[in-house]
Parts: C-alpha cells; sequence; structure tokens
C-alpha cells in the first residue's frame, strides 16, 4: 500500500488556483509510487475534468480524477477517501501552495503509531491589502495556522482541513468527518457541522494523538474578496452553526434527560446575545464590523438550535454517529 494520499476537493470555481495547488502537490519529494494526487471534482458541470486531462498530457505525477455529483465539502472529501489507496490521507483545499518537502513532513509523525492524524502551518499568501480592521478577528477565521516552530501534541481539535492527515483506517473507524459546507443553496447552511474539528474531536476522545508539525507548512491564497467584511460576517455565520451543533451533540452526551430544556435556554439567551452584539455594532464605529460579526454569530447559533428542536429530520442529522 502506496505511503499517502493527497486529496483535493474543489468546487470549480477556482480553477486557476486549482492548477497551481495540483502543480505543488505533484511537485512532492517523494518517489511517484509513494503518494497519488486524487482531484475530487464537487462542480456542478464536471468543469475541473479538462484541467486535469491537460495536466496530464502535460506529464508530470499523474492525477485522478473523481466525481462527486453530491453537492458538500463532506461528500467531496469522502469520496476521496473511498477512491483512495494511501495509508495516510492528506486533505488540501484547491487554494493552497505547498512546498516540496510539504507531504514528507506531513507524514513524518506517523512513525508513532498512537498517532492519527498531523496537521500543519497555514501561513497567508495575501492578494490585497490587509484592512485594519482585520485586528478584531483571529488568523483562525481565514483557516490561517502558526501554533510555533516546535512538533507537539495538541489536546483538542485545532488543525485546519486544508492541511491535515488523517490514517486512512481510523478516518473510516470513526465515521469519516462531520459535516461541512453543503452546496451552493443557503438553506443548507443549517445542515452543517465540525467539519474536520468534530472528526479530530472523534479520534482524540478514542485515545489517539494529533500532532501540529510545523515543517509541513503551506501556503493558503487570501484574495480581496476575503478581506471584506461581508466575508467574516459569513464566515461567523457558520461557526454560529457549526458551534451549535457541537455544542447539541455534547449536550446529548452528557445530559439527555434535560436536552430540550437547556437547548430553549441556549435559544433564548443566544438571541439575546445577538441583539446585544447588532446594538453595540451601531453605536461602537470602530468595532462595528467585528461586533455585527458576533451579532450574526449568536443569531445562527440560536436559529440553528431553534431549527433543530423542532424538526425531527434535524435532530436525526445533528446526532448521526456516521456521516460516510
Amino acid at each position: 500500500m502506496m505511503l499517502a494520499s493527497i486529496i483535493v476537493p474543489t468546487y470549480g470555481s477556482r480553477l486557476e488556483y486549482l492548477k497551481d495547488a495540483l502543480i505543488s502537490a505533484q511537485n512532492q519529494n517523494l518517489f511517484a509510487d509513494e503518494y497519488e494526487i486524487i482531484a475530487v471534482d464537487n462542480s456542478p458541470d464536471a468543469k475541473v475534468l479538462p484541467i486535469v486531462e491537460e495536466m496530464n498530457r502535460n506529464g508530470g505525477h499523474h492525477i485522478r480524477y473523481i466525481r462527486e455529483t453530491k453537492m458538500g465539502l463532506l461528500d467531496a472529501r469522502h469520496a476521496g477517501a473511498r477512491h483512495s489507496k494511501g495509508q495516510i490521507l492528506a486533505y488540501v483545499d484547491d487554494d493552497i501552495i505547498a512546498p516540496p518537502e510539504w507531504l514528507l513532513a506531513l507524514t513524518e509523525p506517523f512513525k508513532d503509531p498512537d498517532v492519527a492524524c498531523s496537521g500543519g502551518k497555514v501561513l497567508p499568501q495575501w492578494e490585497a491589502e490587509v484592512p485594519s480592521w482585520f485586528s478584531q478577528f483571529t488568523p483562525g477565521h481565514l483557516s490561517l495556522l502558526d501554533l510555533g516552530d516546535k512538533t507537539i501534541e495538541i489536546k483538542h481539535a485545532g488543525l485546519w482541513g486544508c492541511n491535515i492527515a488523517v490514517r486512512r483506517d481510523y478516518f473510516f473507524a470513526v465515521g469519516g468527518s462531520n459535516p461541512e459546507i453543503i452546496g451552493e443553496d443557503p438553506s443548507s447552511i443549517w445542515l452543517m457541522g465540525s467539519g474536520e474539528c468534530g472528526l479530530e474531536d472523534k479520534l482524540h476522545d478514542l485515545g489517539f494523538k494529533l500532532i501540529y508539525e510545523p515543517k509541513a507548512w503551506l501556503y493558503h491564497r487570501i484574495p480581496a474578496s476575503r478581506l471584506k467584511p461581508e466575508y467574516f460576517y459569513w464566515r461567523l455565520f457558520m461557526q454560529g452553526v457549526d458551534d451549535s451543533y457541537t455544542y447539541i451533540r455534547n449536550l446529548r452526551l452528557r445530559n439527555k434527560k434535560f436536552l430540550y430544556v437547556y437547548i430553549v435556554k441556549e435559544i433564548l439567551f443566544n438571541h439575546l446575545r445577538a441583539g446585544k452584539a447588532f446594538i453595540k455594532s451601531l453605536m461602537k464605529r470602530e468595532q462595528g464590523i467585528r461586533l455585527k460579526a458576533d451579532a450574526l454569530y449568536w443569531y445562527a447559533r440560536g436559529q440553528h438550535q431553534a431549527r433543530t428542536l423542532l424538526s425531527k429530520k434535524m435532530q436525526q442529522h445533528v446526532f448521526k454517529d456516521s456521516y460516510l
């Protein structure tokens, strides 16, 4: 069995970025038979296929093309895993650029049989001037990560899905990843969940190690569109849904008897928090962007809890053991 499978899920909306990501994957410092590259096309019109065919005609490390018609990052990630041949699944986004030593460093921690997951630095490649108000947010709001220059074991989820590796056997044993972005239908945002963080939590709860390896660094491209307030409003809204999903699942494990009482209480408090943050955003001009984003976070969190409380379908989705 080969060492690793680089899996690149893509919606096909950033074809030039995707091509750069695949080229960097082709140029890793490993023998060709030690790793494979899988491009998972999750676009509605298979627009990624010509890119892969052109790159394969031009030589270099062969890229396998997989089509996943069910929309969503979760299903694209799972499709890549099902078709993989590597012992280690190395996931990246379609807007990264990895140096040649990246994959070797990312797989190095797996020499320890107790390691189930590794991830590395995610550094920004800014494509526009960073606005002054960005200091109100954290690097994590742009999926950036820098925990220092030492290899460390982390005790909680915190490795980003744009630069993460997991043992294939363990990935399937814990039911794969948790829900993520689901297509472009606005209503599907309520089906989001904890994504790779949920996967990391499941592995950690079973006693496996999660390793941060700084030598496994890569660039994450940050275009001008992600340096506008609207992006952060959307990002914090999604985070609210994500955190509500995690809260409800954990609450069910701790206290099934009073589950719905706690959820009702949370719904009220979260909508109150949203209202307070929104009012403050109108009063504090300098911090208005972050406060409005916080208002959307608490609103989304409360709305997700209310929808879960009132919908059996939502409850079944949130409480699933496996999303494979």
